[in-house]
């Protein structure tokens, strides 16, 4: 299993949409296999300020062998209309929780009292 943790995150233009699906292309081909879904904040009034109608972010489990070209993200079950100017990026390469301290990156910082995430 591979340990890359990615996230995809974007505004689906789709009025009344509400799941969105992450699909990894197999092998470059036309089939992909499903791999994560997310709810898509709603059009409701007194969204915080910064959030907007559509947006959504999933975090998901890089298949092994695959890269984040091969991602895709739709709001149809057929996985057939993909989504425009949706962003996969990897998140950090591994966090602990640690009592007394929260959760610590090995990413960026040796020392753990400054490895803090937010």
């Amino acid at each position: 299993m591979s340990n890359e943790i990615f996230r995809a995150s974007g505004v689906d233009p789709n009025d009344g949409a509400k799941i969105v699906y992450v699909w990894c292309r197999d092998n470059n081909q036309d089939s992909y296999t499903l791999i994560g879904s997310g709810y898509v904040v709603g059009a409701q009034a007194g969204l915080p300020p910064g959030i907007r109608p559509g947006q959504f972010c999933v975090v998901f489990i890089l298949p092994p062998g695959h890269s984040a070209d091969t991602i895709v993200i739709t709001d149809d079950t057929n996985g057939k209309e993909f989504l425009p100017n949706v962003s996969v990026i990897p998140c950090s390469t591994s966090a602990v929780f640690q009592p007394g301290v929260g959760a610590i990156s090995d990413g960026a910082a040796a020392d753990a009292s400054t490895a803090r995430l937010a």
